[in-house]
């Protein structure tokens, strides 16, 4: 049974406790570094910031449980499967403070994304897609409205949470301060490799249930390798395609200190 805590009182359900800690979070984290960070606009850039990472841990855990879950059984993860929902709501709530400090409090509001270079308002435009799908998988996590829409076309609905995943990757890539650095690369490449892992071998099996012809182990470990060397390279491929604002803003400057 996936849903151990579905017919508990609110006081014991471990989504609501979720979800009150994830506010209590976002609280703690603006006071905390109102009380260290004196410049208001030095302020706006880190809650920016650490704002934009607490919604991707959360959306990262989110994603992961349920490949993971088809890995080492769903009854060990019942309990992690049963709060998903919560995590990916409080991802969604992390990523709107996110994207209302940065619009907001460091551009002004969106009339500024216009006048900004087009490799940054491309960025932007993506990070606003990616909440938009975010907002909408959150809307569409509580149980009535799953049953209201029927779980297969639920399910079809949150398919568009890979779309979303891209949108982000290309706007982290273009604008995101840190990720230059080959370390935070390599660390965020590991990380989506492993869940690329999880997600192919989920995909191999779920392939093999409908075609009995590619249930043979050795097959089906040849399709999940097949598929995750595939998502790996794509993502590693993504620096090489796109070039970052702020690697591109370097390049200029080295160019003019040369000249």
């Amino acid at each position: 049974m996936l849903e151990p805590n579905k017919n508990l009182p609110l006081s014991h359900n471990s989504r609501f406790y979720i979800l009150c800690a994830s506010f209590a979070l976002s609280i703690g984290i603006a006071s905390l570094l109102r009380l260290t960070i004196i410049s208001d606009q030095l302020y706006l850039i880190r809650l920016e910031q650490i704002y934009g990472v607490v919604a991707l841990i959360y959306w990262y855990i989110a994603l992961i449980l349920s490949p993971l879950s088809s890995a080492v059984g769903k009854e060990r993860l019942r309990h992690s499967l049963f709060a998903r929902r919560a995590i990916g709501v409080s991802a969604a709530y992390f990523a709107v403070l996110h994207g209302s400090v940065a619009l907001f409090g460091q551009l002004g509001g969106l009339s500024a994304i216009g006048s900004l270079p087009g490799r940054f308002s491309f960025a932007l435009y993506a990070g606003l897609f990616a909440i938009i799908i975010l907002l909408i998988m959150a809307a569409t996590s509580f149980d009535k409205v799953v049953r209201r829409m029927t779980y297969p076309r639920w399910k079809l609905l949150h398919r568009l949470v890979y779309a979303a995943g891209i949108a982000v990757l290309i706007h982290i890539w273009l604008i995101g301060t840190h990720a230059v650095y080959t370390w935070v690369q390599l660390i965020v490449l590991a990380l989506l490799s492993a869940l690329f892992a999880l997600e192919s071998w989920r995909i191999s099996g779920a392939l093999a249930h409908k075609y009995p012809s590619l249930s043979q182990r050795d097959t089906r470990v040849a399709i999940a390798i097949t598929l995750w060397l595939l998502l790996t390279i794509i993502v590693a491929a993504i620096p090489g395609i796109f070039t970052s604002y702020h690697g591109a803003h370097a390049l200029v400057l080295a160019g003019g200190n040369i000249l």
